[in-house]
């Protein structure tokens, strides 16, 4: 369950309230009114999922929180210089990948975790983050930035092991099937490169992970 809630962006609105009510300005492109959030979700097929989130960004770095500065500038300069600015301006408006490369590497903007099963009902998630070659001034912003998320006393990790345990508890425990998965089939659509595509909220990366997993399981 750890690598497919990676990916999941239905949860986060419950789950990480307490966060999103820290960082008011990430409220409402993230958790708000649903009519108003512009991320969507993707199903690449053989399990490999992702959330896009860069549809709702307006500046630059916001996926990094809104960085600014001398440090900054200068960066940006040197890609620029690079790269080409359209191309520079593109990836720093965009950020990195909000993605699952199955079974259990997850690429998660400036963190990168591996999911490593231990028994059926239980696995350990092994995360790091993600530092920039050459760019030594921004090492401490990413990792308070980790620490932040994935840490022990975080506002992310934490949540979802509480989640994923519970789950676990109602899986064992059989007496009803309620765990549904349907939210969002009456509106995905599929882009030009053959991909499922859907709100951010609809559980399309969970139906994309499960389906392979399913598939790759039952292989003789």
């Amino acid at each position: 369950m750890l690598p497919e809630n990676d990916s999941d962006g239905y949860h986060l609105g419950f789950v990480h309230m307490a966060l999103f009510r820290t960082i008011r300005s990430q409220y409402q492109r993230v958790v708000g009114d649903e009519r108003s959030i512009k991320a969507v979700v993707r199903d690449w097929g053989r399990g490999h999922i992702e959330i896009d989130w860069s549809p709702g960004y307006e500046g630059l770095f916001e996926w990094l929180g809104n960085a600014a500065g001398p440090a900054v500038e200068r960066f940006v300069a040197a890609i620029e210089r690079r790269d080409g600015p359209e191309v520079a301006q593109r990836r720093f408006r965009e950020g990195p990948a909000h993605a699952l490369i199955f079974p259990n590497l997850f690429l998660g903007e400036t963190n990168i975790a591996i999911v490593q099963p231990v028994s059926v009902e239980e696995c350990v998630h092994w995360h790091t983050p993600m530092f920039w070659k050459g760019v030594p001034e921004w090492n401490g912003r990413l990792l308070r930035m980790a620490e932040a998320g994935m840490g022990p006393a975080s506002f992310l990790m934490p949540d979802d092991l509480i989640v994923a345990g519970r789950n676990q508890l109602g899986l064992r425990a059989r007496t009803s099937p309620w765990l549904l998965l349907g939210r969002g089939l009456d509106r995905e659509t599929v882009d030009g490169d053959g991909r499922i595509v859907s709100h951010v909220t609809d559980e399309t990366t969970n139906r994309g992970f499960f389906h392979h997993l399913r598939a790759v399981m039952s292989e003789v």
